[in-house]
């Protein structure tokens, strides 16, 4: 049957040819549609994604954010920097020793650390109000044991630096933390923890590392084992001095104390100076003793400062890494010619000691780890 007889008489065979291309036209059109809308789709969802994910990372860094500034405040920065004044001040005081050490004996610069810081000390008491000349009438046995030990830990420490040098005294000296661990335990009943005794045990094979890398350097080792005594025994009677400040902190005020402190050790050394070095002593000897003098003050007025903002755990972290400064100051120093300096003799198994021996008073110090 033809078309026209069908009844599809308005329809010739070139035009149903022309309905079918142009259906297949729309048909392809249609798909190109959703392929498109697929792509947008999928675009939307990519990029809906992506902001998802930004959003995340904000969000985190908002709370990063809000931590750190709940933590880090300004006070937190002011305790940071004032240990690390402190760190500094005791890094650089053995360097500056042995500075001083070009033109006054020990016992003048011994006694002038503490004769200059009484002086500074009751000056800055006067202006301030206070009046702690009251315990030099009746000064109590312990604090003057106090400040004979205290001169006995400046003397024998210059005397160390004199005959081992700056390094050497920075390490070893770091035995004083584990002897005060050590006291608090058999004289306040202190309770000692696993981690200080892995500590000590820590110390132990650092100070052994470095002693035996001191030893095969030294040219007259009799004289290196001395200064290694005298060094140790500075770090006793620092541990006596600071048990005398435990027992009278509760009557007496810190000032008072180191104003009574420094008043014996003056009168204890002043036997042995040497009046004539007042005199002959260069330019850079008087700057490095008046440094020598100052450090104490300036280092214990930072440390006290840094205990209203920071707990004592993170003060004794940051100021235990002092000897790692004596030990890159005596590095580069003497190489860049400061001061006349004559280099240490530190090999690379005394720094590994020397590191691994702070890493040890790190643990020993630091009872709790602060949050």
């Amino acid at each position: 049957m033809c078309i026209r007889d069908s009844g599809y008489a308005g329809f010739e065979p070139n035009q149903v040819g022309l309905n079918l291309g142009l259906c297949r036209k729309l048909l392809s059109t249609a798909e190109g549609l959703v392929l498109a809308t697929q792509d947008v789709v999928s675009s939307i969802r990519r990029a809906h994604l992506a902001l998802s994910g930004l959003f995340r990372w904000f969000k985190i860094i908002h709370t990063m954010g809000t931590t750190m500034k709940k933590t880090f405040r300004p006070h937190f920065f002011r305790g940071i920097l004032l240990s690390v004044a402190t760190a500094l001040l005791w890094g650089v005081l053995p360097i500056i020793l042995k500075i001083s050490l070009q033109g006054f004996t020990i016992g003048t610069i011994a006694w002038f650390r503490f004769a200059l810081a009484f002086l500074l000390l009751g000056i800055i008491l006067f202006f301030k109000g206070d009046k702690p000349t009251g315990i030099l009438s009746k000064p109590p046995w312990m604090g003057v044991f106090g400040g004979l030990c205290l001169a006995a830990n400046y003397y024998w420490v210059t005397l160390g630096v004199d005959i081992s040098g700056p390094s050497n005294m920075a390490v070893l000296i770091q035995t004083a933390s584990v002897f005060l661990v050590l006291a608090g335990v058999f004289i306040f009943r202190e309770r000692l923890i696993i981690r200080q005794v892995i500590g000590m045990l820590i110390t132990a094979v650092g100070l052994t590392l470095f002693f035996f890398d001191q030893k095969n350097r030294v040219i007259v080792s009799g004289e290196y084992y001395f200064a290694d005594f005298l060094i140790i025994m500075a770090a006793v009677v620092w541990v006596g001095y600071m048990v005398s400040q435990k027992f009278l902190s509760r009557d007496h005020g810190a000032q008072s104390l180191n104003f009574l402190v420094y008043a014996i050790a003056t009168l204890a050394l002043v036997g042995t100076v040497d009046w004539a070095e007042f005199g002959s002593a260069g330019f850079n000897a008087w700057l490095a003793l008046v440094f020598c003098a100052i450090n104490t003050l300036l280092a214990y007025g930072a440390l006290a400062e840094a205990v209203k903002y920071l707990p004592l755990a993170l003060i004794s972290v940051i100021i235990s890494l002092n000897p790692l400064i004596t030990l890159i100051g005596m590095k580069f120093l003497p190489a860049m010619g400061f001061a006349g300096l004559q280099p240490d003799f530190v090999g690379l198994i005394g720094y590994w000691g020397g590191g691994i021996a702070v890493a040890g008073v790190i643990l020993v110090v630091c009872k709790t780890v602060p949050r």
